[in-house]
């Protein structure tokens, strides 16, 4: 073999060794792209999670204050049930009543407004794009069985939480484009409690 095909040789295994590193390098990016890609959806979806456990504790801690102040709680009249409310996302805080009604006494009517107020600043800070409802209701469910923000103003209490999610479906962000609002994503029913100081809940 001469000195020429000896380096010719050489070259020639040199060239299929890079090859060899190229492609190791291709396949060692997709798995990492892939790897990145279930990394961002598990983040996504523990958020979501955590914003869909935060929601149910939220209603569950209305739950208890309604509890505790049956005698507003029970009246569909809104001017007396400070706990009926509707609030969207960029909605001002509610007016303070001026007490502070964890470290003093206040009326019932009072301490509804000091409830609603503080519950409803905590959830503005906790979940994305809060939505809000708080109504009697005989028919949270539509037709095709999803929730709906509407209320009867009769039947059973109930609260309801919409936020927007960090991974939309193609209907929810078709739903967004087109400046709806997105159904709520639970809907909570209310005990205020039995007869109580001559009132009871609306049936």
């Amino acid at each position: 073999m001469t000195r020429c095909d000896r380096g010719r040789q050489r070259r020639n295994g040199h060239g299929f060794s890079l090859l060899e590193v190229l492609v190791s390098i291709a396949v060692l990016m997709l798995g990492l792209l892939g790897a990145a890609g279930m990394l961002l959806q598990a983040m996504r979806t523990t958020t979501e999670s955590g914003n869909f456990t935060a929601a149910v504790n939220f209603s569950r801690e209305f739950s208890e204050k309604v509890r505790t102040n049956k005698t507003v709680a029970v009246s569909t009249d809104a001017a007396k049930n400070k706990y009926l409310l509707r609030r969207n996302p960029g909605d001002a805080t509610p007016a303070s009543t001026g007490k502070n009604c964890s470290s003093i006494a206040c009326e019932p009517q009072e301490l509804a407004a000091w409830d609603a107020r503080e519950w409803v600043a905590r959830i503005d800070k906790a979940l994305p794009g809060a939505k809000v409802a708080v109504c009697f209701d005989n028919a949270a469910l539509k037709a095709d069985g999803s929730y709906d923000w509407e209320c009867s103003n009769a039947g059973i209490l109930v609260v309801k939480i919409g936020w927007t999610p960090r991974d939309n479906s193609r209907a929810e962000q078709s739903t967004i484009d087109k400046g709806a609002d997105l159904a709520p994503r639970i809907v909570f029913p209310l005990a205020p409690g039995q007869s109580y100081a001559g009132t009871s809940p609306p049936s």
